[in-house]
């Protein structure tokens, strides 16, 4: 185990695995996320006339 650790932290190969890895899990996580997110606000389709933006 003390091997493993020591080739994740201690050289340049090691390091790519844990950014790369670190990179996957935070776009699987935004991938999730943003599911949820799209079923919890629906979009409500065109926007009608008398209907003003946030900006006013």
């Amino acid at each position: 185990m003390d091997a493993f650790f020591s080739f994740l932290f201690n050289t340049r190969e090691g390091v790519a695995i844990l950014f790369v890895a670190g990179i996957a899990i935070f776009a699987i996580a935004a991938f999730v996320l943003e599911k949820r997110t799209h079923k919890l606000y629906v979009d409500r389709g065109p926007r009608e006339d008398g209907e003003d933006d946030f900006w006013g």
